[in-house]
């Protein structure tokens, strides 16, 4: 099964796209000829739409024969965002509210959220002492703790896309979070594009992962610039990526991520699929 990230929808559409800019994007998803798709809320001011609306979504993607393989709360990478928002209550009443709306995609059992770059003043004193630094972990761990609780709670998943200067660090650090917490309900949603501009080895992360993988947005680059290509038009060498995946017994939807301009939209996702399917690895 191969899809597309939210990323589609942005390209055509903005970040301020609509329930029905989402619905009007399917029919096109389709047609080009995947099968699943990532329903997000990427603004907070979209939250309440989604809570009255987003059964739209899953209606016409059900009709059209495709399938939600991860549900992105975009807008709650807020709650990782700095030192100040690592307490464990704050973002569950949006986290709660997420997961009802999840309800309406009852196939979509894993929620994500991104971790952008954690804004810190490094003007502050405790920036330069481990007890500072081991009050952070601390509190992140408790924070990402709560919420695994909350989320396994509802019978879901919960995975975290890591992006370049996040609070987690790295798959490294994110590991030992992973391993202080013991939840198998904790994975990440892995992200080839941050991994590469991380310099991170990627053929060798799904066997460091160990089952933690719950998703997947594939996407290229140089490793030079954290952007968003077509699979094939970077330099990610794929198919030792994608026989790794598959040997460490990932078994998910296999998304492409690209960020690209609205008029370039149709033409680079059919490129990205045509490019995995000639690899010959995923069927």
């Amino acid at each position: 099964m191969i899809g597309v990230s939210p990323a589609f929808i942005i390209s055509l559409y903005g970040y301020q796209f609509t329930v029905r800019d989402f619905c009007e994007a399917l029919p096109l998803i389709r047609d080009i000829g995947f099968s699943a798709y990532q329903p997000e809320i990427y603004l907070r001011t979209e939250l309440s739409e989604w809570i009255h609306n987003g059964r739209e979504v899953h209606r016409t993607a059900s009709d059209l024969g495709l399938v939600s393989s991860q549900f992105v709360a975009h807008f709650m990478f807020e709650q990782f965002a700095n030192p100040e928002q690592l307490n464990p209550r704050y973002g569950l009443d949006e986290l709660k509210q997420v997961i009802d709306i999840m309800e309406d995609f009852p196939e979509c059992r894993v929620l994500t959220i991104p971790a952008l770059q954690f804004a810190v003043d490094w003007d502050m004193p405790w920036t330069i002492t481990a007890k500072g630094w081991q009050d952070v972990h601390r509190r992140l761990s408790e924070k990402v703790k709560r919420y695994v609780e909350v989320v396994e709670g509802a019978g879901l998943r919960l995975a975290f896309e890591i992006l370049p200067f996040s609070v987690f660090g790295g798959i490294s650090r994110f590991l030992a979070i992973s391993k202080e917490i013991g939840s198998p309900a904790l994975g990440l949603n892995f992200d080839t594009g941050h991994g590469w501009a991380c310099r991170e080895l990627l053929p060798s992360l799904p066997f460091e992962l160990e089952g933690r993988i719950f998703g997947l947005h594939l996407g290229d680059n140089l490793s030079t610039e954290n952007v968003k290509m077509a699979p094939g038009k970077g330099t990610i060498p794929w198919k030792p990526l994608l026989k790794s995946l598959v040997n460490a017994g990932y078994d998910g939807s296999w998304d492409i991520e690209i960020g690209c301009k609205s008029n370039q939209a149709v033409e680079e996702y059919r490129y990205g699929l045509t490019y995995l399917q000639s690899l010959k690895i995923l069927y």
